[in-house]
């Protein structure tokens, strides 16, 4: 079971993979918002760009599932360490920075030294991530036949409209 270490508020919670950073932050009472987050954000829907938070892992390229659509529109001039966390699913531990805009005393380096403390854990298996499966159906729906395009428009075709 993968652990999410808070950093700023010196906070672990143990939580099942497949589920979205978002919903562990707020269910664990964690602070995700500033004041403008507070008054206008989404609801977790990747529409606000409020919930942003820097995270690392033993094994960043595994620990969360990769960026999507909205964190690469939001994010694009962001470390890329800088998620947006109602679009990151957990997949295995990692150290979360809330509000990192806000700063941090130490910032990388208190983030990489909370990374060295933790403990490798396994990553788990496809299988035991409920949300895994339903993602690659969505995948697979949303193929249109032609070679694995998903027939939706990247950020960079947007921009060249």
């Amino acid at each position: 079971m993968p652990t999410i270490h808070f950093l700023r508020e010196q906070l672990d919670v143990d939580c099942p993979a497949g589920v979205i950073l978002r919903d562990v932050a707020l269910d664990a009472g964690v602070e995700l918002y500033g004041l403008k987050g507070k008054l206008g954000n989404c609801g977790g829907c990747g529409q606000c760009s409020t919930c942003f938070v820097a995270v690392a892992g033993q094994d960043e390229a595994t620990c969360l599932t990769p960026r999507t659509a909205p964190e690469q529109r939001f994010l694009k001039k962001r470390p890329l360490n800088w998620r947006l966390a109602c679009q990151a699913v957990i997949r295995d531990s990692l150290v979360v920075v809330t509000r990192p805009q806000a700063g941090w005393p130490g910032g990388d380096e208190a983030l990489a030294a909370a990374v060295s403390t933790m403990p490798v854990n396994a990553m788990p298996s496809t299988q035991d991530s409920p949300h895994q499966d339903s993602a690659q159906e969505d995948d697979d729906a949303q193929d249109d036949g032609d070679g694995g395009e998903t027939g939706v428009e990247t950020i960079d075709e947007m921009e060249e409209r």
